[in-house]
C-alpha cells in the first residue's frame, strides 16, 4: 500500500509540475503577444485561470497525501502515543468525510449543472473545469484513507516531525 501511495503522490507531483510549466509558457506567450505583437492572445487568460484551478486542487490532494497540509498539532503533541493514534485516525476520518460530502458530492453536482454552460472565449464546458473538485476529492479520499490506515496500523506516526529537525 505504501508503494501505491508513493506512486500516486509522485504522479500528482509530476502532473502539478507539468501544469505549472504550461502556465509559465502561457503567461510568457500572453506577455509576448500583448507587448511585442500588440495583439494579445485572448485564450491565454482563460486557459491560465482554468489551469490554476486544476493545479490548486490537485496540489491540495498532493498535500493531503504527503501530510504537508496546514494542520494544528499542538493537542496531538501533548497526548500520550495511543491517544495520538486515535486522534490521528479521527482526523483522517473527518477529512475523508468532508472530502466525500462537500467536495465529491457537491463538486459533482456543480460540475453536472454547469455542463451546458460554455466558457466565454474558448467555448469549453464549464462542467469540465468544475470537474476538478470531485477529481481532487477522490484523490484526497484515497490518499487520506491510506494515511489513516497507516496511522491506525502503527506503520506511520500520527505526528509529523519535519525532516529538517531530524
Amino acid at each position: 500500500m505504501l508503494f501505491l501511495k508513493r506512486a500516486l503522490e509522485r504522479l500528482l507531483l509530476v502532473l502539478i509540475c507539468v501544469l505549472l510549466v504550461i502556465m509559465v509558457c502561457l503567461m510568457l506567450w500572453q506577455v509576448f503577444t500583448r507587448y511585442v505583437l500588440a495583439t494579445p492572445a485572448l485564450f491565454t487568460e482563460e486557459t491560465l485561470r482554468f489551469t490554476m484551478i486544476w493545479m490548486a486542487l490537485l496540489g491540495t490532494a498532493y498535500c493531503f497525501g504527503t501530510r504537508r497540509h496546514l494542520s494544528l498539532e499542538l493537542v496531538i503533541h501533548l497526548c500520550p502515543p495511543i491517544l495520538q493514534r486515535i486522534l490521528g485516525v479521527f482526523n483522517g476520518l473527518v477529512s475523508i468525510a468532508f472530502a466525500a460530502l462537500a467536495m465529491l458530492m457537491g463538486g459533482w453536482q456543480a460540475s453536472q449543472s454547469a455542463l451546458t454552460q460554455l466558457s466565454p472565449i474558448m467555448q469549453i464546458s464549464m462542467g469540465m473545469v468544475y470537474l476538478a473538485v470531485p477529481v481532487a476529492a477522490v484523490l484526497i479520499i484515497l490518499l487520506q484513507g491510506m494515511n489513516t490506515l497507516l496511522i491506525a496500523t502503527g506503520q506511520t506516526s500520527p505526528v509529523d516531525v519535519p525532516e529538517e529537525t531530524l
